[in-house]
């Protein structure tokens, strides 16, 4: 089934289209803030990957556009980090970290604990605990293997877990020394 009638159904291209970006488009844009920290950067992620799909409407499935959008966030994603790190190599002042943090994330140092994460793992973790998918699912959208989502998330874990349990240890030391 397509999402377009193949007659040109421009009032019902244009009311699917309206349901789509009512269900889907805060989290397209939730899920690039997550992989790249920057809320405006997010913003105009989301909204050209809408733009992307709305173009296409008509060649995209509905049973797979959800997912279509998900792979061109995480695209569009990578492509902005590769313009940051080339910033940050040849021109250091214009790329300035965003420290503001999501807002609706209570603990900052979790926080920056994903974002420390190397992007691959930071991509994994994002995905299947903020977007709930699978292995499966995770590998299609990043376009690897199910064995690399498997490993890139157990490096995660390793890493995410080290650094909890230093962030605990220096609560527990923090709580001794108030007492």
């Amino acid at each position: 089934m397509r999402l377009e009638t193949e007659g040109g159904g421009g009032r019902e291209r244009q009311v699917a289209f309206t349901r789509f970006f009512h269900d889907h488009g805060k989290h397209l844009a939730r899920l690039a803030y997550l992989l790249i920290g920057d809320r405006s950067d997010a913003e105009d992620i989301a909204q050209d990957t809408l733009i992307e799909i709305y173009r296409r409407w008509g060649e995209v499935r509905a049973d797979t556009a959800v997912a279509y959008a998900r792979v061109a966030v995480v695209n569009r994603s990578r492509s902005l980090q590769r313009r940051r790190a080339v910033a940050r190599r040849f021109a250091p002042r214009l790329a300035q970290r965003d420290d503001t943090g999501p807002a609706d994330l209570p603990d900052r140092w979790l926080w920056d604990m994903v974002q420390s994460l190397p992007r691959r793992q930071r991509e994994v973790v994002v995905l299947r605990y903020w977007c709930d998918l699978g292995e499966a699912d995770i590998a299609r959208v990043l376009g690897i293997s199910a064995g690399t989502v498997k490993s890139s998330g157990h490096r995660a874990h390793t890493r995410l877990a080290a650094a909890l349990a230093g962030h605990d240890q220096g609560m527990d030391r923090a709580r001794e020394g108030a007492q």
